[in-house]
């Protein structure tokens, strides 16, 4: 029962953990004004560097705050169906702050039960947990980003809107493959970063403890 209930927090632990650096990826916008330079976004989608940031500024609240209405880009025109891909997309990313809202309560219940119990097995089990996603999720994205980009797509979306006309829909040209790869990349960084973390402070809980 104590394994089955160690396990059940470091997994709720591990899921909140990734969840939260998912949307601290989605909000770190400093790194796409870097791309906007980098990729020279601006000559390549015909745009002013600041009506980029504007609608993609836009794009990050409408995504992750369900108080903004209905989809409406400031500046940039947009098709039917690329509205309802945006929607979409939205939908995702407010399932995925139920999750961790959800995961985080659970995770602040199990650490407080671990505490009382002295059980430090949680930071190790969560640590290992959450090094496993990054490790698997980047060997496809090294390897071949474009392909693991389209089968994600394929695999999320019921239908083609996600291809857009940058005709119809020019706000694709201000979102670029590589967008998505630096943000997946940070994410996965958090991520490591945060398995290595509970790493060390189980190993310093660990020898204080023997």
């Amino acid at each position: 029962m104590k394994r089955l209930l160690n396990i059940f927090i470091s997994f709720s632990l591990a899921i909140f953990i990734i969840s939260s650096s998912v949307i601290l990826g989605l909000k770190c916008k400093s790194l796409y004004y870097y791309d906007v330079k980098n990729l020279n976004i601006s000559s390549i989608s015909g745009f002013s560097e600041n009506e980029i940031k504007l609608n993609y500024d836009y794009l990050i609240d409408y995504n992750l705050n369900k108080n903004v209405g209905e989809f409406n880009l400031p500046t940039i025109k947009y098709s039917e169906e690329g509205k309802i891909h945006f929607e979409e997309v939205r939908n995702i990313f407010q399932m995925i702050k139920k999750v961790f809202y959800i995961s985080g309560a659970i995770s602040i219940l199990g650490i407080i039960i671990s505490i009382k119990n002295k059980n430090i097995k949680i930071l190790n089990t969560t640590s290992i947990m959450t090094i496993l996603l990054p490790i698997i999720v980047s060997i496809p994205l090294i390897i071949n980003f474009n392909y693991f980009f389209i089968k994600f797509h394929e695999l999320v979306f019921s239908n083609d809107y996600w291809i857009f006309d940058p005709e119809i829909d020019p706000v694709i040209n201000i979102l670029p493959q590589n967008v998505f790869f630096h943000i997946g990349i940070l994410i996965l960084f958090i991520i490591l970063g945060t398995s290595i973390l509970l790493q060390v402070i189980y190993r310093l809980l660990n020898k204080k403890l023997k």
